[in-house]
């Protein structure tokens, strides 16, 4: 009676390893077959990219600041406004922005991530929260006390619109693909988060734009 159940039990043991093999086996496989789906790479047309646009931008911020520079104000409150901006603008074209996107290029995931990172750690942290938010806060120079409200308003959404995306990115880069309908449905949610994430980069040069059009118009009206 012993060895009959010492063989039963061993019957059972040999049955739950071949069915944890089984399971494990399995989700490997689809784990395989996922980070072979997220390595396919989106291209973005150049109606989609917005770099052009931003780019734009990004000159007229430059050629604002030469503006100002040659116009030989030397207003404090300028000044450091005009400081501030150039540190910004230097950021804005960074390695890792939507400055350096080309058309037709292959993005995967992580590519998209990163876009999104960059926008959150280089123009949010840096350009926003060390030079430009100072503009909201008590020590605001009155020169643009008028533009603070609609700066606090739009950093707020664009600050959203980006940690939304980057999260969405994640979740869905962690799906298993298991029809080829999901796996378009999740790569149609990528190119989403790349266009919320381009509107972020555009948005924001909107309001550095915004900021250097000023400068340049108050430096002109103290000069006259």
């Amino acid at each position: 009676m012993k060895k009959f159940i010492r063989e039963y039990l061993r019957v059972i043991a040999y049955t739950a390893t071949g069915l944890v093999f089984v399971i494990t086996s399995f989700y490997l496989l689809m784990n395989y077959y996922h980070s072979e789906e997220v390595k396919k790479p989106l291209y973005i047309s150049a109606n989609d990219i917005d770099y052009v646009e931003y780019n734009e931008k990004l000159e007229e911020i430059s050629d604002n600041l030469k503006k100002y520079d040659n116009s030989g104000n030397r207003d404090t409150n300028l000044r450091t406004m005009y400081s501030k901006l150039i540190s910004c603008h230097t950021v804005m074209q960074g390695d890792n922005t939507l400055a350096k996107m080309k058309v037709d290029t292959p993005f995967k995931p992580i590519d998209v991530y990163r876009l999104g990172s960059s926008f959150q750690s280089d123009v949010l942290n840096i350009c926003w929260a060390m030079h430009l938010s100072y503009l909201i806060g008590d020590k605001a120079p009155e020169e643009f006390k008028d533009v603070a409200p609609y700066i606090s308003s739009s950093v707020k959404s664009i600050t959203n619109q980006i940690s939304f995306s980057l999260d969405e990115i994640q979740n869905n880069s962690s799906y298993f693909y298991t029809t080829n309908i999901t796996s378009s449905t999740i790569r149609n949610y990528l190119k989403s988060d790349y266009n919320i994430i381009a509107n972020s980069y555009n948005e924001f040069a909107d309001i550095v734009l915004g900021l250097s059009n000023s400068l340049v118009e108050k430096a002109g009206a103290q000069n006259d």
